[in-house]
């Protein structure tokens, strides 16, 4: 009897060392620890190859008369935030657009005045996307660090680094 509560036990103890062992990679694997990030060339052959896509919700974004729109991947399929007001995407091959960039790897999907962006890597302090500016001046971005035009007009890669913005823009005492 004895060594069968020592073998139940010694099991149940093997299985939370193992489940805590997966929540660790997982959180290192979502906070980015582990996941390279995505530089220009990279950034732009995805963006080649779901331009179609993209397309179809900077339209709809541009058009919506939304100022501030957040479309992060964890967010219902249909919605999305304006303002921190959840809004109902009425137009079904924007919601299928969203979807299947959502599955491709987008994390966040947004627009902020002038700039609709496509943060395609990210990690804790860290995104990197594309960004596309509406009125023809250069996107604005939160923590922008890096913009770099691409062949098509209005068209940016980005890089967002929190931790470099903010000691660029610190009151230097």
């Amino acid at each position: 009897m004895r060594k069968v509560v020592l073998t139940i036990v010694s099991v149940i103890v093997g299985l939370v060392i193992l489940w805590g062992g997966f929540l660790l990679v997982s959180s290192l694997i979502i906070g980015g620890v582990f996941s390279q990030p995505i530089g220009k060339e990279k950034m732009v052959k995805i963006f080649d190859e779901d331009h179609e896509l993209i397309a179809i919700v900077t339209n709809y974004l541009a058009n919506s008369g939304y100022e501030k729109v957040y479309i992060p991947s964890t967010t219902e399929s249909g919605e999305m935030s304006n303002s921190g007001t959840s809004v109902k995407i009425d137009d079904v091959e924007v919601v299928e657009a969203i979807n299947t960039l959502k599955k491709r790897g987008y994390s966040v999907i947004g627009k902020d005045s002038n700039t609709i962006h496509f943060q395609r890597w990210s990690n804790l302090d860290n995104g990197r996307g594309i960004a596309y500016s509406i009125n023809g001046n250069e996107p604005t971005l939160q923590f922008l660090t890096k913009l770099e035009p691409l062949s098509e007009p209005n068209w940016y890669y980005y890089e967002e680094d929190f931790n470099e913005w903010k000691m660029k823009n610190e009151p230097q005492e």
